[in-house]
């Protein structure tokens, strides 16, 4: 079952993609900001290239409302970095949650996947982690669904 509203959000740190370049994201290194954590299924399928390039296009409206956005999929970073220079770059990270095999999102309930048989990935879903550190907002998604960035803009700008 997904976290809730209100949930403590689990901490975690992976590896990520940031363009050409390899880091660490590490949740609790964010307290003080919001955190978008945007779980999708797998690098380089046409939702997910569509909803990633969709938070880069609107990636200055987040930065207004004090948030940070990390993409997380259990595809490898090495995936992550060809796929964001596919895309053309970007400028958030992608975490792999790849070993141990979904543990983050399994921590956050969206692994094994609730609304499809496809096995090895990930539900599409939106955690807003607020500033200190609990769910504020989350949504699973139809994997063909795309996440509305106004949706969650306009949940993020209850939490200024």
């Amino acid at each position: 079952m997904a976290l809730k509203v209100g949930d403590a959000a689990p901490d975690f740190k992976l590896v990520c993609a940031i363009g050409e370049s390899q880091d660490e994201f590490e949740l609790s290194a964010h307290r003080g900001k919001n955190v978008v954590l945007a779980f999708y299924p797998l690098d380089f399928t046409p939702v997910c290239q569509s909803e990633l390039g969709s938070f880069q296009a609107d990636l200055a409206k987040f930065t207004e409302t004090n948030t940070e956005v990390v993409g997380i999929c259990t595809d490898s970073v090495f995936a992550h970095t060809a796929f964001q220079k596919h895309l053309g770059g970007l400028q958030f990270p992608l975490a792999t949650d790849r070993w141990p095999y979904a543990e983050v999102a399994t921590a956050y309930g969206v692994f094994p996947p609730t609304k499809h048989p496809v096995p090895f990935i990930n539900d599409r879903a939106v955690f807003i982690v607020d500033k200190n550190g609990k769910i504020a907002w989350t949504k699973i998604y139809e994997l063909r669904e795309q996440p509305d960035n106004e949706e969650i803009l306009a949940e993020l700008k209850k939490l200024a």
